[in-house]
């Protein structure tokens, strides 16, 4: 009757690297599910902040509105803008109030805190009336700060 003989050979190293492969692609993955999910965090974080700039803007058109002067100086639109998070940029009188707003907000990221910067065009109209209003606009290009 013929024995089998062992060859000696253990299935230990071929387990143990298996295991390992198993392991490491868990890591993998791990690490993608974890950089998809604070990528989408940054993303709402900086939505939020695009709001934000924007909502500044359009409470710096509310104020100027509010102070119910017909023709607000230069010195009381730029104070006017102290008080709502935003820089004016620019003046233009003619027809109607045009004033250039810049405005930034932070948002985290991962590896620390970044900003949204954004100009708004903020055109008044009837300044003084009731009927007094500001309509506001994204600008896709900011002008240079005033001097």
């Amino acid at each position: 009757m013929a024995t089998r003989r062992s060859d000696g050979r253990s299935w230990t190293p071929a387990v143990l690297v298996a295991v390992l492969a198993l392991a490491f692609g868990g890591v993998l993955v791990a690490i993608e599910v974890a950089s998809r999910r604070a990528a989408a965090d940054t993303s709402a974080q900086e939505a939020e902040a695009e709001v934000a700039v924007t909502r500044n803007a359009r409470a710096y058109g509310a104020a100027v509105v509010a102070t119910g002067d017909r023709a607000p100086t230069d010195e009381r639109l730029a104070a006017v803008a102290e008080g709502t998070q935003v820089e004016v940029r620019e003046v233009r009188r003619a027809p109607d109030l045009v004033v250039t707003v810049y405005g930034s907000a932070p948002f985290g990221v991962v590896f620390g805190v970044s900003h949204v910067n954004a100009c708004h065009r903020v055109t008044f109209h009837d300044l003084g009336a009731a009927r007094a209003g500001a309509d506001v606009e994204r600008l896709e290009v900011c002008p240079p700060p005033a001097s």
